[in-house]
């Protein structure tokens, strides 16, 4: 299940306006890209 919304995300801020389905490593550094993009912003605000 959380497989299909990381897909359904990545079909999203891609544009694709046919379903694509991404295999496991695609996905594996979609969701650190997310994790660490998070982790940074969130890190600088608390450092402001």
């Amino acid at each position: 299940m959380l497989t299909h919304w990381i897909n359904e995300l990545m079909n999203l801020l891609a544009g694709n306006s046919v379903y694509v389905h991404y295999d496991r490593g695609a996905k594996l550094r979609f969701v650190l890209f997310v994790v660490l993009f998070l982790a940074i912003t969130i890190g600088l605000n608390l450092l402001v």
